[in-house]
């Protein structure tokens, strides 16, 4: 399989923001449209990382209203590809639930009714992660066993592959 045209949807975590902005910034045969959820935009900001992700995309939007309008795009073939990187435990949860009420949670069920292949890289993915504060502190998070859980029935989804690491990410976008 291969994708021409990959939606990207950055949530609000700040765990693995920086290793998504340098896949972005790699060179790559895929043209990318880049989503930030409302929490995604602002903690891309405070990260620093904002710029660097917006010119990374062919088209940059934010999510500014309460209707994803541009779900429609899934049906209509715009994109070959919905990659949700990083997903935010909230985010996760909402998709494993069937709640589409978010920009990220409503292209999530968009692409899964449309055929349209869904990556997602789930910040809650193992039982111990060293990840970053916005000051650069190093600092160790343990995912409480509900968002793990999530992780393993979001795996067991049709047409959706959720990735534990950026590397695994990149592998999947890789070998496309």
């Amino acid at each position: 399989m291969y994708f021409e045209k990959i939606c990207w949807v950055v949530t609000g975590a700040g765990h693995f923001l920086g290793e998504t902005a340098d896949m972005l910034a790699s060179p790559r045969s895929a043209r990318v449209d880049l989503y930030f959820t409302r929490a995604g935009a602002e903690v891309a900001v405070k990260y620093g990382l904002f710029k660097r992700l917006e010119a990374c995309a062919e088209n940059t939007y934010r999510e500014n209203d309460f209707s994803s309008g541009s779900a429609v795009y899934f049906a209509g073939g715009r994109y070959d590809a919905l990659v949700i990187a990083p997903a935010t435990a909230n985010t996760v949860a909402k998709c494993v639930l069937g709640v589409a009420d978010s920009l990220a949670s409503n292209f999530f069920a968009q692409a899964g009714k449309s055929g349209v292949p869904i990556i997602i890289l789930p910040t809650d993915a193992k039982t111990e992660i060293e990840s970053s504060t916005v000051s650069g502190k190093r600092i160790t998070l343990r995912p409480r066993p509900i968002d793990l859980q999530r992780m393993d029935e979001l795996s067991r989804f049709p047409g959706v592959t959720a990735v534990s690491s950026p590397k695994s990410l990149r592998h999947v976008l890789n070998s496309a």
